[in-house]
């Protein structure tokens, strides 16, 4: 009986020890049970995705989001809706899913016809529909469940770009005896709010793989940290040629997906820095000083110190490809002779070189590209 006891208690603690790990409060108890009370978690079917989009976007869009539609019979579902749309628009905004996305609280959702009609008037690019074909809220002492679908559509063609079905609950479960505790789950003072941020979160996941490629990802670092890291990166093995059609074709690897080629972004293999120079100049602007102070204090760290560097000038497409290649060939220049003559870089570690608008990071088709464009990068002098 003693093994059979034994196993019993091991088994109970091990269980305290799992509700431990996840609850919000343990009450112990002399005579009576000790209690665990733990927040309900939300339980949640696998998202799905019937359309998705097979290319990276080049631009960052303008998005504009609807209420969603209940399409249960109920009181104030237009109220409802309202407020269902506008708790997934803040967890949105709240972690960067678009860089702009508007919501339009006085919208009523009339079809994807004219939700695309309207969202192109006023200026998106894309806009984003929501339809709750089940909604139970049991508030704080019943379950609740909620079922959500997301389309979203680009406004030029009104073509269907991403859908996502996904279901969330959260149960009110009664309380468990383990013998040794009892553990009670209590629900939140907003379960639905909860389950639609779970549903939103794994939602922002697939819409985030569909943006255009962050500065990070091209390269780009503002840190002595980050700037060692992505110069020793040019020096790896795997670090692809940085002449001929490989350049040429870096728009095509950046915008591929990732569920096209199983890669996604292609990685940065050197550093990228957003230096200001005057209109038409070589002179550079003081507001980039503190960049290419810590610049040198990569160039001079233990990691790189010694090391000769390549220093490249890129331009966006604006002017002619000849002026443009001039341009770089001076830029590149230009941060040579500050990194040598403030940044105490040795002249003879740096070499410079030009390329124009030959090697365009991403499509010259906004200002946010062709600030990325206009650029200078530094790699390991091989």
């Amino acid at each position: 009986m003693k093994p059979i006891l034994r196993a019993l208690a091991l088994l109970a603690l091990a269980a305290l020890a799992l509700a431990l790990a996840g609850c919000a409060h343990f009450d112990p108890g002399i005579s009576q049970p000790s209690r665990i009370y733990r927040d309900a978690p939300v339980e949640k079917s696998k998202l799905a995705m019937s359309v998705k989009p097979k290319t990276r976007l080049s631009d960052a869009p303008q998005v504009l989001m609807y209420p969603f539609w209940i399409a249960q019979k109920m009181d104030n579902h237009l109220l409802v809706g309202r407020e269902l749309a506008r708790l997934v628009h803040q967890a949105w905004t709240e972690d960067s899913v678009f860089e702009t996305i508007m919501f339009d609280p006085q919208l009523v959702y009339r079809g994807p016809e004219q939700a695309v009609s309207i969202a192109r008037r006023a200026g998106a690019d894309l806009v984003v529909v929501g339809i709750v074909p089940y909604l139970y809220c049991g508030g704080s002492i019943d379950n609740t469940a909620v079922t959500l679908q997301v389309r979203i559509y680009e406004t030029k063609g009104g073509n269907l770009l991403l859908a996502m079905d996904q279901q969330a609950r959260v149960q009110a479960r009664l309380t468990q005896d383990w013998i040794l505790f009892d553990l009670h789950t209590r629900l939140s003072d907003s379960p639905l709010a909860e389950a639609l941020a779970a549903i939103a979160r794994d939602m922002a996941v697939p819409i985030r793989s569909w943006m255009p490629p962050s500065d990070e990802e091209l390269g780009f670092a503002d840190s002595y940290q980050g700037m060692v890291r992505n110069i020793l990166a040019s020096g790896s093995p795997l670090a692809g040629p940085e002449e001929g059609e490989a350049s040429r074709d870096m728009i095509a690897g950046l915008l591929d997906s990732a569920g096209k080629n199983g890669k996604g972004v292609k990685r940065a293999n050197n550093l990228k820095l957003k230096v200001e120079f005057d209109v038409d100049s070589a002179r550079i602007r003081e507001q980039s000083y503190p960049l290419l102070n810590e610049l040198a204090k990569a160039l001079k760290s233990d990691e790189l110190k010694g090391r000769r560097v390549v220093l490249s000038g890129h331009a966006d497409s604006d002017h002619t490809r000849e002026y443009n290649q001039k341009l770089s060939e001076r830029r590149a220049a230009s941060v040579k002779a500050f990194l040598a003559e403030r940044g105490g870089v040795p002249a003879e570690n740096l070499r410079t070189e030009g390329f124009g608008e030959m090697r365009p990071l991403v499509p010259n088709t906004s200002a946010a590209n062709k600030q990325r464009n206009r650029r200078v990068e530094v790699r390991l002098d091989k």
